[in-house]
């Protein structure tokens, strides 16, 4: 499943990149040399799947491995509602049948919010990816400060203040349970403390804005 998803993506950030040379990629994150690697603007979206081209895992169900290929294809021809409406349907059937915290169902998940993001509905593809971090973290999974990163990558592109600071503080509330854990990846700390300034100057405006 993680394949399929990886070569989807790659696939997808291929077709596009012709088309839409200055939309930002998957793998955004706040600027800084503190970025974590996972979280750079640069290659194919990260996600720590297996390397794109390498097919459909053997191991997944033929039906699924369909219905990812299916979604590959509505990317590369521009289709992106429709990728979006088949990558949903996908998601809440495994979800449905499996439990959200399943692994295919994870994986959908985070399809769906690279085609969030693809169609430019960075704050759906926000949502999505901080529920697919949430599970992990709450799982306690080893890829947790990964996904919390992409999260972070679509957070950035969020243009309204009031979900800035509201996904911001759910991020923070995500580095901060990892960090009880143990140490944080390196440059997680450094991206961690860039959401928290915008954050609390965002916060800061709102409380000041009625004395001006």
């Amino acid at each position: 499943m993680a394949t399929a998803i990886a070569r989807a993506q790659a696939t997808a950030t291929a077709a596009t990149a012709h088309d839409r040379s200055d939309a930002p990629p998957a793998g955004l994150a706040p600027t800084g040399s503190g970025a974590p690697p996972e979280a750079q603007p640069a290659g194919p979206p990260p996600a720590g799947l297996p390397p794109a081209g390498s097919g459909v895992g053997a191991d997944v169900p033929d039906d699924i491995a369909d219905r990812v290929v299916r979604i590959n294809a509505l990317t590369v021809t521009g289709r992106l509602d429709e990728a979006f409406a088949e990558a949903t349907a996908l998601r809440e059937s495994l979800s449905g049948a499996a439990g959200t915290g399943h692994p295919y169902a994870l994986e959908a998940r985070a399809l769906e919010a690279y085609v969030a993001h693809l169609r430019g509905d960075h704050r759906q593809a926000t949502v999505l990816a901080l529920s697919v971090a949430r599970i992990r973290c709450g799982a306690g999974d080893e890829r947790a400060p990964t996904e919390v990163a992409r999260a972070a990558a679509a957070w950035q592109l969020l243009d309204d203040d009031r979900a800035v600071v509201v996904h911001g503080r759910e991020l923070l509330g995500m580095w901060d349970g990892l960090s009880r854990r143990g140490p944080l990846p390196a440059g997680h700390t450094e991206l961690a403390a860039q959401v928290r300034a915008l954050v609390e100057s965002l916060e800061a405006q709102r409380v000041l804005a009625p004395l001006a």
